[in-house]
């Protein structure tokens, strides 16, 4: 984060917006997405998105600082 904290939140997948910010979503049993938290894009610093490799062994891989992207 931009004020030098740090945030770690599990969620089913992320997104940066056109407008910068990151937006977080879960989904239930049925299938049904739905937002559980969004960081305006001024207050992040870098995001990362967890990813195993294909070694077996995951992995914190940062996301693009600036465009759009998905994270599952």
């Amino acid at each position: 984060m931009t004020d030098g904290s740090e945030m770690i939140l599990t969620a089913a997948r992320a997104t940066r917006t056109e407008t910068g910010d990151v937006a977080f979503e879960d989904v239930d049993a049925r299938g049904n997405w739905s937002p559980s938290r969004a960081v305006r894009g001024t207050q992040v610093k870098t995001a990362y998105a967890r990813r195993i490799g294909e070694d077996g062994v995951a992995r914190w891989v940062p996301q693009r600082s600036a465009g759009r992207w998905w994270a599952y």
